[in-house]
């Protein structure tokens, strides 16, 4: 056995899973039981990995000392690959195949085919017009949402041809979809605020908000810093974006002398059944729109639709009972690590497939939306608010997902009798 070409595509394996959305955690352990499956001893094995960067060195049966560093540029979240990159890691770990059959397994795994560009249109306009409507605007606001969606899939896709800094990109798309909206549904058509929210959900770097506080709580600072000043710097990019367009608006209302309207920080400060039903309801069509968009699988996509949905109702529920933002977010989360885990073991698949795609629901977008409006209006005091009121949210689902996988650790190790689960 080749010792180094078996490293190489266990990297190679290892790279795409973080490219495609693997937490940290998952692909260090997958590299670890892989090289510990050929004969390497675990104690010997060191993996040191952050989302731009991969170092492993171990020692092979015969005592040598090998080590692969990889530099990861790309970024590009796709869990049908995972899932099935997954399965390879355990096939390995099971069979131990030979080099090429691996590399063979490999290539067939990278070469599955992906959503068609008819089902990305479509999920972006559903994840945007689903949005819009559940953080307060009417359907008539969502249906103008649906276009909008499709134009910042159709605007991320072309101008990732000219440029492929995801920053650049975030802004350029920000700002482009942000000036249609203004220039379309600024003379009152529809509330341009809410499909503002609707279209910003399509950006927004919550998730990697939520994930770089869940890595620091876990213990993996380097990881979750990494993620912290991208999140950080993604979000100042859609800021960016969106400041014109808002600017543009004032500039309008006080030529037009048009009064603006102010939205609420969201629609689950409403009351009564009717409303709650529709949230629900677009909290599933919004979780499945993005579910497909990062292509997850059609069946995966659907489950984490129900997940989001199941866990925005308790949210609501929560919120009836508790009030307040933080206790409701933290137990809403605590039930997604929770699903996320019993659907894992169910589908055989990664349980970060189905917490990214559940936990969106609960990604504080509409806050970020107002952040920046606010600081457009020089009202500093509402915009310091809804900024602490996003970070508030982000930790909250951070210290219920935590929680949670805390817990399955425990359990797993407990069912192992002690042993390394």
């Amino acid at each position: 056995m080749d010792y180094s070409k078996l490293l190489q595509i266990v990297l190679d394996i290892a790279e795409e899973m973080l490219v495609a959305g693997a937490e940290v955690s998952r692909v260090e352990e997958s590299v670890e039981r892989m090289l510990s499956a050929y004969g390497c001893p675990f104690e010997r094995i060191n993996v040191f990995i952050i989302t731009t960067n991969i170092q492993t060195t171990f020692e092979d049966p015969d005592g040598n000392i090998i080590t692969q560093i990889r530099r990861v540029k790309r970024n590009d979240t796709n869990f049908d690959r995972l899932d099935y990159l997954n399965d390879l890691s355990r096939y390995i770990c099971d069979y131990r195949p030979g080099i090429d059959e691996i590399r063979d397994r490999y290539l067939k795994v990278m070469d599955r085919p992906q959503h068609s560009l008819l089902v990305k249109y479509l999920s972006a306009s559903l994840v945007a017009g689903a949005f819009t409507v559940f953080f307060g605007g009417s359907f008539l606001d969502g249906l103008f949402a649906l276009g909008i969606g499709a134009v910042i899939a159709f605007l991320q896709r072309y101008l990732k041809k000219f440029n492929e800094n995801q920053l650049a990109l975030t802004f350029t798309t920000a700002l482009i979809s942000g000036l249609i909206t203004v220039i379309l549904f600024s003379g009152g058509m529809a509330d341009m605020n809410y499909i503002l929210i609707g279209q910003i959900m399509l950006l927004i770097p919550g998730l990697a908000l939520t994930n770089s506080v869940r890595d620091m709580l876990l213990g993996d600072i380097a990881t979750g810093s990494v993620r912290l000043l991208n999140a950080l710097v993604t979000a100042g990019a859609i800021g960016l974006g969106v400041a014109p367009p808002l600017a543009l608006t004032r500039l309008f209302a006080r030529i037009f002398s048009l009064e603006l309207s102010i939205p609420v920080i969201s629609s689950a400060d409403r009351t009564g059944f009717y409303l709650y039903a529709v949230q629900i309801v677009m909290a599933f069509l919004g979780t499945l729109g993005y579910a497909l968009l990062i292509n997850t699988s059609r069946r995966q996509s659907v489950t984490g639709g129900l997940g989001g949905a199941a866990a925005w109702g308790l949210y609501l529920l929560f919120h009836e009972y508790f009030g307040g933002i933080f206790i409701p977010t933290v137990l809403a989360a605590v039930f997604i690590g929770f699903f996320a885990e019993i659907m894992a073991r169910k589908n055989k698949a990664p349980a970060t497939i189905f917490i990214t795609s559940a936990s969106i629901i609960l990604v504080p977008g509409s806050a970020l939306y107002y952040f920046v409006e606010r600081l457009i209006d020089e009202d500093y005091t509402a915009a310091f608010m809804y900024g602490r009121t996003a970070l508030s949210v982000a930790v909250a689902i951070s210290i219920g997902l935590v929680f949670t996988a805390i817990i399955y650790r425990f359990y797993l190790k407990i069912r192992s009798g002690g042993a390394n689960a």
